[in-house]
């Protein structure tokens, strides 16, 4: 009878643990994502705890409607999450699940080391939200094209309030503001006013408005800087401490 017991004992803690083993990653994971031909994408993965998903993928900037699709998945190692109703070596088929975030795998199932993988990464935030409380501060310009910004007082800078669809900032002599959208990994900048103070040295500020005005860059962050591309030009920011 003993022995009984000890075995219902041990078969009870065996299934805990494999429960508790197969902690699934489970809710909706948002993500904007690099787009070749398009703005971006806008993605959402629902992962629910029985093994079925559900994603809704959307192409900014073209009239098709969203494009939906739904599965089963399952947890590999505890960690991989692999959508097995897609075919094989398909996008968005594997993820990494870790801290409440989902790290997208390329094809063949292996971290993305690209210079954007930072953006192959799923959050439980809504991307709106998430993109606002990142690009919502001072970014004071560092480089242009490469090249230091020297000024003899303050750095020109940009601040942004995508909320109210508005960049303000000062370019070196004249304070500036304008309108700007963000879509997916771009930001397109309107016609930037600026006051009209002369000053003795003009050039980096005029540089950097002809840069701003009417242009659509795109954008990313990398720790405190802000790297805004199109084509060969290039902006890198800092955050303002």
């Amino acid at each position: 009878m003993k022995n009984l017991n000890w075995l219902l004992m041990l078969a009870l803690l065996m299934q805990a643990c494999a429960l508790k083993k197969q902690a699934v990653p489970t809710g909706q994971y948002f993500g904007e994502l690099p787009c070749a031909d398009c703005p971006g994408i806008s993605y959402t993965l629902s992962l629910n705890k029985n093994f079925t998903y559900s994603e809704t993928t959307r192409y900014q900037g073209r009239e098709a409607s969203d494009f939906r699709d739904s599965g089963k998945y399952e947890l590999i190692n505890d960690t991989i999450v692999k959508l097995t109703s897609k075919p094989e070596h398909s996008g968005l088929r594997q993820f990494v699940a870790k801290n409440n975030q989902l790290f997208i795998l390329d094809l063949e199932g292996n971290p993305i080391e690209s210079s954007y993988a930072n953006w192959y990464i799923l959050t439980k935030d809504k991307p709106s939200a998430q993109v606002e409380s990142q690009l919502n501060t001072t970014w004071e310009l560092q480089l242009i094209n490469d090249l230091p910004v020297t000024v003899e007082d303050k750095l020109p800078y940009l601040e942004f309030q995508l909320n109210e669809g508005r960049v303000s900032g000062f370019g070196g002599c004249n304070r500036m503001n304008g309108p700007v959208q963000q879509s997916g990994n771009t930001l397109k900048f309107g016609m930037i006013m600026t006051t009209k103070m002369a000053c003795p040295d003009l050039e980096t500020e005029s540089q950097f408005l002809k840069l701003l005005n009417n242009r659509t860059w795109s954008y990313k962050i990398e720790g405190s800087n802000l790297v805004l591309t199109d084509g060969d030009e290039q902006l890198v920011f800092t955050q303002k401490k």
